[in-house]
Order: structure tokens, then sequence, then C-alpha cells
């Protein structure tokens, strides 16, 4: 059999060292890896840590409550008479001024023309007297009248005077009770409801129709007592109504009650609301907040990871794979948010959202996948 070839006799060994180079190169350096699979671990999913974020924390308060609009009256009939015609439906816009009901005025067209009648015949008696007495004064002085005749002509002057004045007052308000037969929108608005319908007789001051004006509207918002010492007139009220759950609207606080109601312990806030638009109705159920003028922004983390320890606050922060702890300095609060500022901790860190368990600080920290 020949020779093999040298390198062919030298194979196994070339092999073997092969291997050992290998796992030479593969085995971890203690200098440079950071633990072994042999170093006890903690295992976190992504729900029990939070990203450490910048956060604006005021102490915000709750408000509820219902619209109310700012202005609203029922007109009622001014005089007796039966309802001619009604111009309006509910639910319908009217301007100022606009006739919205006409009462049966027949009677007082006759009686406005009878009034007009009297008083054109008294001012006529009138100017007659006044004539007479003109022309008998000068012939007192010649002694051709007496001054029996001149009191009685006067006497007659001032009867006159008072009857035409008399007739004058009968006739305006003749007038006036015509114009009151028609109904007219003193604001302009939208009539909420009908009261009558056409054909019925109605008494002076029966009720018609109800107008509201919708321009502006009036959020009555109750606030638990606790909270009215950080609330003044001027704030704004942010809140979303009954089908309007996806836009926000915004009042200005006017008035506070100074009384706490005695049962629910809560007081009414008074905050005017801009709706030229007319989207918000009386009697929406609102809910929102009043927004505190203090507020303070920086880095922020729940309560929930925060730990005291010998009178100092601490949080636990996973840095370079580690659980480490890191001590904190806390400032404002926010009760709503359950969130809270704090000095020690850099934007995009990720803090234990609870205490870890005795022991496992400075472990090793392996995220599980969530699936």
């Amino acid at each position: 059999m020949a020779n093999k070839p040298q390198w062919q006799q030298y194979k196994g060994q070339l092999a073997l060292w092969g291997v050992i180079l290998l796992a030479l190169w593969w085995w971890p350096d203690e200098s440079t890896s950071k633990f072994t699979e042999s170093e006890p671990y903690l295992e976190l999913s992504s729900s029990d840590v939070v990203t450490v974020k910048t956060a604006r924390l005021a102490h915000d308060v709750s408000v509820t409550g219902s619209i109310m609009p700012v202005r609203q009256t029922i007109l009622n009939a001014r005089v007796a008479g039966e309802i001619k015609q009604i111009n309006v439906r509910e639910g319908q816009s009217v301007n100022a001024g606009q006739v919205l009901v006409l009462q049966d005025d027949r009677d007082l067209v006759a009686r406005v023309q009878q009034a007009d009648a009297a008083l054109l015949t008294a001012k006529a008696e009138l100017a007659l007297a006044q004539q007479n007495l003109d022309r008998i004064k000068p012939l007192q002085q010649q002694n051709y009248v007496s001054a029996n005749d001149i009191a009685t002509a006067e006497r007659q002057l001032d009867i006159r005077q008072a009857q035409a004045k008399s007739a004058q007052v009968s006739f305006v308000q003749a007038k006036q009770q015509l114009a009151d037969m028609a109904v007219r929108a003193p604001f302009s608005g939208v009539v909420s409801e009908r009261l009558v319908n056409v054909g019925q007789s109605v008494a002076p001051n029966s009720p018609l129709l109800t107008l509201v004006d919708l321009s502006q509207v009036e959020l009555v918002a109750q606030v638990a007592a606790t909270d009215v010492s950080v609330i003044h007139v001027g704030q704004i009220v942010y809140f979303n109504a009954d089908g309007f759950d996806d836009q926000t609207f915004a009042g200005r606080i006017t008035r506070i009650n100074p009384v706490a109601k005695a049962g629910s312990r809560r007081v009414d806030v008074y905050a005017i609301v801009n709706n030229q638009k007319g989207l918000l109705r009386g009697g929406l159920f609102a809910k929102g907040y009043v927004r505190d003028d203090n507020a303070q922004q920086g880095v922020a983390v729940p309560f929930s990871s925060l730990q005291e320890k010998q009178g100092k606050h601490q949080v636990h922060v996973v840095r370079d794979n580690r659980l480490v702890a890191q001590a904190v300095s806390v400032g404002r609060r926010d009760e709503n948010t359950s969130m809270v500022l704090v000095t020690g901790l850099k934007e995009g860190e990720r803090v234990l959202l609870l205490p870890p368990l005795p022991n496992t600080e400075g472990r090793v920290v392996r995220m599980k996948e969530v699936r």
C-alpha cells in the first residue's frame, strides 16, 4: 500500500486543535460579559415597568352639571281675546321684534276708531272753549261782559281740557291694546314651548310661548366642597355634553355659591359659555374639569413606583439590564392621574411600577416577550 501524504497523517490532530480553538473563541470573557447563565435574574414584562415621560401635573377639579339658558322668558297675553294666529313652531329660531302670536283684534279695532273719533270731538270742543274765552276777555274791559261770564267761560275751558286729556288717554290705551294683540319676540332666540292653540280664548297674563336665548348658555356645575379652595371666578371650565362626547366646550366661571349643599357637600359653580352655533341646549348633562392655574411640568412617575426608605424616596430603575435603586425628590402630586413629579430621573428611563421583592435589587433583568 502506498504511503499517505504527510498532511493526512496529522488530519486527526488538526481536527482536534480546530475544535479547541473554536471553543475558546465562543467562551464568554468574564471581563466583558454582563452576566452568566448561572447568575440569578429577574424576569419582567412590559406591564411591570413604565417609561418615564415629561408630564404637566395640576390639581384639575372634576365637575358635573347641566346646561341652562342664560335668558329665558314666558310670553304672556297682555289682553283678553281669542288666539287668531300662531306664526312659529317649537324649536324655531326667531328674531327680536318678530310677531309670534296674533289675537283677534276686531273689537279693538272698532274701539280704537271710537276713541279716535271721541278725541277729535274733544279737541274741537276744547278749541271752541278756548276761542270763546279769548273772545270775551277783551269785552270785560269795556263792561260788555261780567266777571261771572268770564268765570263761566274759564270753567268751561277747564272742563273741555279735562275731556280732551281723558280722550287722549283712552285713545292711547286703545292703540296700545291693539298693538298688544300682536305678541312679539323681546329678543332673538328659539321657541322652546308652545302653550296655546289657534281659536283658544285667553285672559290677560295667560302664558302663550316660552322663548330661550341660546347665544349664551350657563353651565351650572357641582364640585366637591374640598376642591373649592382651588377654584375662583375667571377660571375656565372644560366639559363634554350629552351627544357631544368627542367635542370639548369651554366656559368662564362667573360666580360661585358660597354655601355647600348640606346632603351632598357639593358647591354650585356657574360658568358662561358662548354658544353662537347653538349646539348646546338647555337641560343637557355635562361633565368636565376646571384646570388648576398653578400647573407644574416635569418628569413624572406613578404613585405606586415610589418607595420610602429611611425617610427618603426612591424608585427602582432598569439600567444596563440590571435593577438598581434610584433616589428621587418628590414634587407635586396629581390625585386624578395618580402621578407625581420627581427629580433624579431622566426622560426615557424605565421604572418599576411596584417596589421589587426583597433581595432582587441589583439582579440582572430579562424582559419577557408579551404575546
